[in-house]
């Protein structure tokens, strides 16, 4: 994968699932355990666990699009997440929506419209990136 671009990541779902407990979120929680089973498997299947634990893992370059007011992913977790992926030799930028909710980006709106700006110039940055460090010839 030569990048990735990803919008209100479950960034950790262990911590999500524990913070939806906390909050006594019932769907949220719900959701998790349907989507995961078992507490082992959100803990297997965490992408901050896999880079805490200093699994191999590719990390290509990755933007990530987040509402501040996201009820589903507090913002504690993609800094988290940033801080981790940049500290195991991965390039991560973060854009942060100020009041912007859970999935956001699915929406009509000036919000929406500013982060695929952002993400084509990523797309773009990184074809750049990639043509100029595989030259044709």
């Amino acid at each position: 994968m030569a990048y990735a671009i990803a919008g209100s990541p479950v960034l950790d779902s262990y911590a999500r699932y524990q913070y939806a407990q906390g909050i006594e979120n019932n769907n949220l929680m719900a959701s998790t355990e349907n989507y995961f089973l078992n507490e082992d498997a959100m803990q297997e299947g965490s992408p901050q666990g896999i880079l805490e634990t200093g699994e191999d893992a590719a990390l290509p370059p990755l933007l990530i699009i987040q509402g501040t007011a996201d009820m589903n992913v507090p913002m504690s977790m993609p800094h988290a997440f940033v801080e981790s992926y940049r500290a195991t030799g991965g390039s991560v930028e973060l854009d942060e929506y100020p009041d912007m909710p859970h999935n956001f980006i699915l929406r009509v709106g000036k919000e929406t419209d500013h982060a695929l700006r952002v993400a084509k110039a990523f797309v773009a940055q990184q074809l750049t990136a990639s043509t100029v460090a595989t030259p044709a010839g």
